[in-house]
């Protein structure tokens, strides 16, 4: 057993108390430091989990406890809030050990003693998503769920039950190549596993934290509604719920169609999943910025409100994936009124044509192709959509 000797300190404020807790290396360990902060509303009699902000590289996350915003989120939900100055997101290090010591300190301190039991929800950008990605893989059972923002470094390896702790995993559109490739190859690869997981690219965004708060806030209070069991005894380790792929909606990544599961008419294993349609329909406004409102069309037997979109706007969308490699889809709509030859052209950073892909009359409506490069070098491309006068472009990048 681990052995750690905390150091600590006591703030207050009218209405809550707010601690520090240092836990030392011992001889075992060798993450460097580990610095907590915690609040905890006054007014709350038990606690039933703890909301955990972390910090980007050498950063330090500890003044998010008072931030007033958190502090009324989590109250909503009788959570603390947290923060940390952590050096080492590897769990081998004994990182895992010193936050968990962390937690009897603060059990302690403030009074409450149920702090020893209760699951985190983890929300880290950038380090600190790998960070709650790697601690919900090391103790998926002490995870209610986590998010994840553009983080370029996170575990390949495999998830084992981390699967079931449901996730929101976020990548910039014009992040680097590493960063969206990480997350994105984690996600193709535990999806046909069943990982609960749901994954958001930010249009027109590169390494920014995601400030979208009513889909953050919409995934964490969902979450929290449907892990924590009704009745628990929080003084001892608690069971979180299992929740069942059928309970959620999904969301297919090229289009942004949503549906719910039993009516769901896209790929299941490369799609996003929900934990309610409320989240679904966030992200699917997120990731097309406001462009999409489609649920999958289903005969209605399971009650959902059917909205089938008849386009009447000129659109071509961000291809998924980009970068891409070797094959990308591109997805456009052409409006009900729509008699010219639809064009769309492939052009190199040089503005030369590489290819033309469509040069003919198609009907209208959602449409969807997929477009192989691997004949081309890597770099920046252009896809044109033009009908007559009417022009849209989208960039993409390949890599090779």
């Amino acid at each position: 057993m681990k052995l750690f000797a905390p150091i600590l300190l006591f703030l207050s404020s009218l209405s809550a108390e707010i601690y520090d807790v240092s836990i030392p290396e011992n001889d075992t360990a060798s993450y460097n430091y580990a610095d907590f902060r915690m609040w905890v509303n006054d007014s709350t009699d038990t606690l039933r989990g703890i909301y955990w902000f972390m910090h980007p590289n050498n950063g330090d996350s500890r003044n998010i406890v008072t931030d007033s915003t958190y502090q009324a989120l989590v109250s909503e939900q009788d959570f603390a809030l947290m923060g940390a100055h952590i050096f080492n997101m590897h769990m081998n290090t004994g990182i895992g050990d010193a936050v968990i010591a962390a937690m009897d300190s603060f059990a302690v301190l403030f009074r409450h003693d149920e702090l020893e039991f209760i699951p985190f929800f983890v929300n880290g950008y950038s380090w600190g998503g790998q960070f709650g990605y790697h601690f919900t893989k090391w103790i998926p059972e002490r995870v209610v769920g986590f998010i994840t923002q553009k983080g370029g470094y996170h575990d390949t390896t495999d998830a084992g039950d981390a699967i079931e702790v449901p996730g929101l995993m976020f990548i910039g559109e014009n992040d680097l190549p590493y960063r969206i490739e990480n997350l994105t190859g984690i996600f193709l690869e535990h999806r046909p596993l069943g990982a609960k997981w749901i994954l958001a690219m930010e249009q027109g965004t590169g390494h920014t934290q995601v400030t979208d708060y009513s889909f953050l806030n919409s995934f964490f209070n969902t979450i929290t509604n449907l892990r924590l069991p009704d009745s628990v005894d929080v003084f001892q380790p608690i069971q979180l719920n299992t929740l069942p792929d059928t309970l959620g909606w999904v969301g297919d990544q090229n289009s942004w169609i949503i549906g719910s599961f039993d009516c769901y008419d896209g790929l299941i294993d490369s799609s996003s999943w929900f934990p309610s349609k409320n989240v679904g329909e966030r992200w699917q406004y997120f990731v097309s910025e406001g462009e999409v409102n489609d649920t999958s069309e289903c005969d209605g037997s399971v009650g959902i409100d059917i909205r089938i979109h008849v386009p009447t706007d000129f659109l071509l969308y961000h291809p998924y994936p980009n970068p891409f490699n070797p094959s990308t889809t591109l997805r456009f709509n052409i409006p009900s009124n729509t008699t010219k030859p639809v064009l769309i052209n492939i052009y190199d950073i040089a503005g030369s044509v590489v290819k033309t892909v469509i040069n003919e009359r198609i009907e209208s409506g959602y449409h969807e192709i997929q477009w192989n490069l691997t004949a081309s070098s890597s770099g920046v491309y252009f896809v044109e959509l033009r009908i007559g006068e009417k022009r849209l472009v989208q960039k993409l990048l390949f890599l090779k």
